[in-house]
């Protein structure tokens, strides 16, 4: 059974969409629901929603994308509603 994470992104405008979603695909029986990314000034803010089948496979993927140099914050969001 999958649960549904969220994460709070913020990324320069520099940075590539991509490297986030394929981290988030390469972490095994992760699958991205819902992207929903704004430009605010020189950053990109916005919410990934992600399935993931066990809590560790959520930790790896938070260790992916925090390794990524152009994100300057990513946070844990518990309420789904400001995803969509």
């Amino acid at each position: 059974m999958s649960k549904t994470f969220f994460l709070r992104i913020i990324y320069r405008n520099a940075g590539n969409l991509h490297k986030i979603t394929s981290s988030v695909e390469s972490v095994n029986g992760a699958k991205i629901k819902h992207l929903n990314f704004i430009s605010r000034g020189k950053s990109f803010v916005g919410v990934i929603a992600f399935e993931a089948s066990q809590l560790i496979d959520f930790e790896k993927i938070m260790t992916l994308i925090r390794r990524n140099r152009d994100i300057s914050e990513v946070e844990r969001v518990m309420d789904g509603s400001l995803c969509c």
